[in-house]
């Protein structure tokens, strides 16, 4: 071979070395950063990580080997196993990030709480603007946040403050122009508006209205059994699903213990006074956890708020659910979002058996009680269902063809005070082929429409407990925590 031939020839075996380093190093990068993202994500049962690991390290020596060596045929397979495996670690490295981010968002140690407030007056006066409140401020001091509500109103209005004992009776005043400014949180002011017909919400109008943000730090303790508090809020902030979940990861088992709204129980740290569990969402988290603590005699380890309008977006970004139905019935909601008013719009018939529901229709037939004759506790049955049925969807659909909008949608679907680990190691489990075991119980009551209701400071509905149930409930949830 001719010396200048030669010396072409070198050159280019060293061009083509040199490039193949590069892109040995590119899938050596690569691979450690899949390294990282599976070991921090944290979700593979140990078996499956050490294989992964092991077949992933072969993949890479291997075609390393493959691309130095002098046979062109086994240098091609070695480039073509090279360039699959950089694709192979660029997706999952990005589903891996993906998810480690949803996981950090989502389940984190510091819980945010977002409270709504407004500065109320008569639709009488002339008030309008921000700039229009003087003097004094009237409030109702049991809302939630009202410390830092107050702070706000303080600080950026300038005004004084004077508390009232009796939401009802501060309206009222607002109404009656005895007062002329009140501030009161989104939900009670929906709420109590709604339960009392002898207010009418075009006496009143909004002049100002502004957001607290709460940041607290969530408990981390992590146990192989746990109580979960599932409160599924409405447009207004209304509970209206209230279970608590029992976990054992043990046995995985999940009990769903579910509550009625309407359910009667002493108020925790109000000096006896007694409401219907819907009503608590008007006191902050912690009251509402101790007074289920303290009623059933048992500890809650976590919390999860479902909102509605997250609630239709995962349904839809899943697919639907499958629901099954004992009995058909029209409902007297309509298909609907953050609205009360069903006048005159689409209701949804469902037939007796099963059928596919989409977001919307999830929602409706999640909210429907007066078409049953058992009203709420027909509710609360339906509730389990679909929780249950999402569940079953979320770990049989082929989710990662649509993966990126449906963490987000999980994400929007709820806050929650759950910690990181407990979600990993769940996962884990449920990876490693554990069948989860899903037992549903709730509890009854006796319907009382001349009960005191504290929020109204009046007589109303309420369901009164039944003694048998609610210990019977108690058993059961001790049951499943105590099983190893």
């Amino acid at each position: 071979m001719p010396k200048h031939k030669a010396k072409e020839r070198i050159k280019k075996d060293k061009k083509e070395f040199n490039k193949l380093n590069i892109l040995s190093i590119i899938d050596i990068v690569f691979l450690i950063i899949l390294l990282f993202l599976i070991f921090n994500v944290n979700i593979l049962p140990t078996k499956y990580l050490v294989l992964i690991v092991v077949i992933l390290l072969v993949i890479n020596i291997l075609s390393i080997v493959l691309v130095n060596l002098k046979k062109k045929v086994l240098k091609i397979i070695g480039i073509v196993i090279l360039i699959l495996s950089i694709l192979l670690s660029g997706v999952g490295s990005y589903y891996l990030f993906t998810t480690n981010n949803f996981l950090n968002k989502s389940f984190n140690s510091v819980k945010k709480t977002v409270s709504t407030y407004y500065i109320v007056t008569s639709s009488d006066n002339k008030y309008n603007k921000k700039s229009d409140i003087k003097d004094k401020v009237y409030y109702y001091k049991d809302s939630a946040n009202i410390k830092n509500a107050l702070k706000v109103v303080k600080e950026d209005l300038n005004v004084k403050t004077s508390s009232y004992d009796n939401v009802l009776t501060m309206i009222n005043d607002v109404v009656n122009k005895d007062i002329d400014f009140m501030l009161i949180d989104k939900s009670s002011y929906n709420i109590v508006l709604d339960l009392d017909n002898t207010i009418n919400k075009k006496d009143l109008k909004i002049v100002y209205k502004f957001n607290i943000e709460k940041y607290s730090k969530q408990k981390n303790n992590i146990k192989d059994s746990f109580n979960i508090l599932i409160s599924g809020k409405d447009f207004a902030g209304l509970t209206d699903y209230n279970a608590i979940a029992t976990v054992n990861t043990n046995t995985h088992e999940i009990l769903l213990t579910s509550i009625p709204r309407d359910y009667y129980m002493e108020i925790a740290g109000h000096n006896g006074k007694k409401d219907s569990l819907s009503h608590l969402f008007i006191y902050d988290e912690e009251t509402l956890e101790k007074t289920l603590e303290n009623f059933f005699d048992i500890d809650i380890d976590y919390i999860i708020n479902i909102k509605a309008e997250g609630l239709v977006t995962l349904v839809d970004e899943v697919g639907g659910i499958t629901y099954c139905s004992d009995q058909a019935f029209t409902t007297t909601h309509a298909l609907i979002l953050n609205d009360y008013n069903d006048t005159g719009k689409k209701k949804l018939y469902v037939k007796k058996g099963c059928q596919e529901l989409n977001g919307i229709e999830t929602l409706t037939v999640a909210r429907e009680r007066n078409a049953f004759v058992g009203r709420d506790r027909m509710r609360q049955k339906n509730a389990q269902k679909i929780i249950i049925a999402i569940f079953n969807k979320m770990k049989s659909a082929n989710l990662f063809a649509n993966y990126n909008n449906i963490l987000d949608a999980l994400g929007d679907s709820y806050s929650t005070t759950i910690p990181k680990k407990v979600i990993t190691n769940i996962a884990k489990d449920t990876i490693d082929g554990a069948e989860w075991k899903f037992i549903t119980q709730s509890v009854d009551g006796s319907d009382k429409w001349d009960a005191d209701i504290a929020i109204l400071n009046d007589k109303g509905y309420a369901m009164i407990p039944n003694t048998k149930d609610v210990i019977n409930a108690t058993n059961k949830i001790n049951e499943v925590l105590e099983k190893k």
